[in-house]
């Protein structure tokens, strides 16, 4: 359908009508009617905001300078970064690797997945000083992992003092779950002392301690319990430590390698 328009010199123009919908509304009408919905939306699409809690390479940064700075959300760093290593530790997924930065960090850590890697550049500190009992500065926890894997922490220095008779450990591995019994822990280049207890207490699972120190230890520099705990301890300095080296009992079997 057209629209004939006669002017008064006697020209007539032929003109298409607005298209009309069924029910009568002007589609050209409502076509402009959405663009203001739909400019934002491309907005967002040619400049999304930051979503990402990882670095460009997909890890999550754990820097203590964040904390110094009173930044607390990854979110609003262009690279991403945690203030504590347990911010990270609590949203990384299995398969997911923590990058930790140097600085103390004043907080006790706990690993409770398998398939995490927890890597941290020269000068990484993690000091617990407590007067309540059973707290280890570093716990691998994988008593109740759904499935195997493997942990592996890398590069730290763990400093600890925490009063108890038993499970006086700077570095606590406890027995895993069933279903993550065959998960391999390595602990690789530590530096571990506790003033109060234990260096390293594995009591279960396959653990294996690699080119690390464990020194100055009030009791212990290393203890394995139970008939499950097993792995390996190879390349380690073991010095100072007002007890033994390294305390098997109750049938635990790592081997002890160039240590």
């Amino acid at each position: 359908m057209a629209i004939l328009t006669v002017f008064a010199a006697g020209t007539a123009i032929l003109t298409p009508a607005p298209l009309v919908s069924r029910r009568g509304v002007s589609i050209a009408a409502a076509s402009a009617s959405l663009l203001p919905s739909l400019l934002p939306l491309h907005t967002a699409l040619a400049d999304p905001p930051r979503t990402s809690l990882t670095d460009r390479s997909g890890n999550y940064v754990v820097d203590i300078q964040k904390a110094a700075a009173g930044l607390e959300d990854p979110l609003a760093e262009p690279e991403g970064a945690f203030s504590t290593i347990s911010a990270a530790l609590a949203v990384a997924p299995a398969g997911s690797t923590v990058l930790v930065r140097a600085g103390t960090y004043t907080e006790r850590v706990f690993v409770t997945r398998p398939g995490i890697q927890l890597l941290a550049e020269p000068g990484a500190v993690v000091a617990w000083r407590s007067d309540k009992p059973y707290e280890a500065a570093l716990t691998v926890d994988l008593s109740e992992a759904a499935s195997g894997g493997s942990v592996t922490i890398s590069g730290l220095t763990v400093r600890h003092s925490s009063p108890s008779i038993a499970q006086n450990y700077a570095v606590y591995v406890p027995p895993p779950s069933r279903a993550a019994s065959a998960t391999k822990v390595e602990l690789r280049d530590l530096d571990v002392s506790s003033s109060s207890g234990s260096g390293l207490g594995v009591e279960g699972g396959d653990v294996t301690l690699l080119s690390s120190k464990v020194h100055d230890c009030r009791n212990h520099g290393l203890v394995f319990l139970g008939p499950s705990a097993r792995g390996a301890v190879r390349g380690c300095e073991l010095a100072k430590n007002k007890l033994n080296g390294v305390l098997l009992r109750d049938g635990a079997s790592p081997a002890i390698e160039g240590s």
